[in-house]
């Protein structure tokens, strides 16, 4: 299953195209996130609210977990010259 941040705000967007890294955060049920295998240097896609995406990497990932669920704290940076492989 492939995980994409959603409701990333457009200046948001803006800072990771000019090389800068955002927090943003994934709330996921305890089934979702069994199902989350990511980890500091692996990509991850962004989306905006408008529906434009980019591929960002996780720099620093923290985990939040009690009994209703999981709050996945992200840093991200987009390194253009980096491609998603397929």
């Amino acid at each position: 299953m492939r995980f994409i941040v959603g409701k990333t705000h457009r200046e948001e967007l803006l800072t990771l195209k000019r090389g800068e890294t955002i927090l943003s955060k994934l709330l996921l049920t305890p089934d979702d996130y069994k199902l989350f295998h990511y980890k500091a240097g692996d990509q991850i896609e962004v989306e905006t609210e408008e529906g434009n995406r980019i591929w960002t990497t996780i720099r620093n990932i923290e985990i939040v977990e009690d009994d209703s669920g999981v709050v996945v704290i992200l840093t991200l940076l987009h390194e253009p010259s980096l491609k998603k492989e397929s």
